[in-house]
């Protein structure tokens, strides 16, 4: 069977019924779009460390942090409408509807190896930290003093009245006394120097001041934290929703201006009587 297409040629009928995803032309985008990316990060860069004011460090990190952000889903939509826009155009048919789809899959593509990048670059990050501070019990004690001035404080003065013991001896007591397990902590500088729990419970007491004031930073330390993930991931959340609605629109618009591509180019069309 046949019929005559909207631009006057005779086509096969059997061969436009099911119309298929080129990857090809999927793949080439996606690479369009790193690129693109790639360029723009670039560009932040430079922006960034050219506002950045040595004399105004506090002021200058908070305004590169705002920028970040705002410079992050800029480069997200821009380079995934400009990757979906160019599958469209590798893809080469004028079906608006076919060019939103390898929009979308070149979205997909990009958010996928963006993860597994990110997943593969922190496990090695993590993995070369661990290997640094010495194993599980000295990056407790390295994370111990350097989380806050008050912990810190807090470690030097157990580590103090563990002198002699093995260094690192006392991260897991400064653990315990900030997750509030006061009998666990009395335990083990009883059981570190060799003395009474009495003892260990009346050095502890002593250091009343110190451990309030490090429970109250890491406190605050941990809710600073959260509050910058929470938004570091709804910055990556419409980041990622707006260039999936860009690499749609961007596909979808190849597809319909895809004439304005390949308007001098004639290729030969099988015609079937």
């Amino acid at each position: 069977m046949s019929y005559v297409a909207n631009d006057g040629l005779i086509q096969d009928e059997l061969a436009l019924a099911h119309p298929t995803m080129r990857f090809s032309a999927i793949i080439a985008g996606w690479l369009v779009a790193t690129a693109t990316a790639g360029l723009l990060y670039c560009a932040g860069l430079a922006l960034g460390f050219a506002g950045f004011d040595a004399w105004n460090a506090a002021g200058s990190a908070k305004g590169v942090g705002i920028g970040t952000a705002v410079w992050m889903i800029i480069t997200w939509v821009a380079a995934l409408f400009i990757g979906g826009m160019f599958a469209a155009w590798f893809d080469g048919r004028n079906d608006d509807t076919s060019g939103a789809l390898h929009g979308v899959t070149v979205w997909g593509l990009s958010l996928t190896t963006t993860a597994l990048w990110l997943a593969l670059g922190l496990g090695h990050a993590m993995s070369g930290h661990n290997e640094h501070m010495g194993g599980p019990g000295s990056d407790m004690h390295g994370g111990a003093s350097a989380m806050t001035p008050a912990v810190s404080v807090l470690d030097a003065n157990i580590a103090y009245a563990l002198t002699g013991r093995e260094r690192g001896g006392s991260a897991p007591i400064v653990g315990a006394i900030l997750a509030g397990q006061d009998d666990i902590a009395t335990a083990l500088l009883a059981a570190d120097t060799g003395t009474s729990q009495d003892s260990a419970a009346a050095s502890l007491q002593k250091l009343t001041p110190q451990i309030d004031a490090a429970r109250s930073e890491s406190k605050m330390a941990a809710d600073k934290a959260a509050h910058y993930l929470s938004l570091t991931l709804w910055i990556a959340f419409i980041s990622g929703f707006l260039a999936l609605l860009a690499s749609a629109v961007g596909g979808w618009l190849g597809a319909g201006h895809i004439h304005r591509v390949y308007h001098l180019r004639k290729y030969p069309v099988r015609r079937v009587a």
